[in-house]
């Protein structure tokens, strides 16, 4: 008879963690939502905070001095002495009523050389054919600002996307 009880008790127990097993599979197949959970992975590995930035809260700076300036390209075995003209523009968000214009001008300023510096090994590992292609300045804009904002953010503690749009202006020959 007592073999029976631990028969049945052990029967019970093995009821009772299936059951919850059950359970918490359903929630999580119910709760977890794959889009959400890839949101906010995208979030934590950007690490900068964004917003929309209307025009009139955008400060504008043009890199070397607002003139073009030349890059020698990577040499191909057609066009080994290649170079490119470049014209570079930033636009950075100042902040809420351009409560921020004065940090930003300052960062932006500060950090200058190292953009201007950034543009110029940017276009050093690049050949006259990619740089003749439509794709290449479209590439470029998004990476000089993914660049830019790396660079003007290197010493802060909270990392906000400052370069919200780069013009590029460029004439490989």
């Amino acid at each position: 008879m007592e073999g029976k009880s631990i028969y049945t008790i052990l029967l019970a127990i093995i009821a009772v963690l299936t059951l919850s097993l059950a359970i918490l599979i359903i929630f999580l197949f119910i709760s977890y939502n794959p889009n959400q959970q890839a949101a906010i992975d995208v979030e934590t590995t950007k690490g900068m905070s964004e917003r929309v930035v209307p025009d009139a809260e955008m400060i504008e700076f043009k890199l070397f001095l607002g003139e073009e300036k030349m890059f020698a390209l990577k040499g191909e075995p057609e066009n080994p002495d290649s170079i490119v003209m470049v014209s570079v523009t930033i636009k950075c968000d100042t902040g809420e009523k351009r409560k921020k214009e004065t940090d930003v001008t300052t960062r932006v300023t500060q950090y200058m050389s190292e953009l201007e510096e950034a543009v110029g090994d940017y276009f050093a590992d690049m050949t006259l054919t990619e740089a003749k292609l439509v794709e290449t300045r479209y590439k470029a804009r998004d990476d000089f600002i993914r660049i830019f904002n790396d660079i003007i953010n290197a010493n802060k503690q909270d990392k906000e996307k400052t370069v919200y749009k780069v013009t590029l202006q460029m004439f490989a020959q």
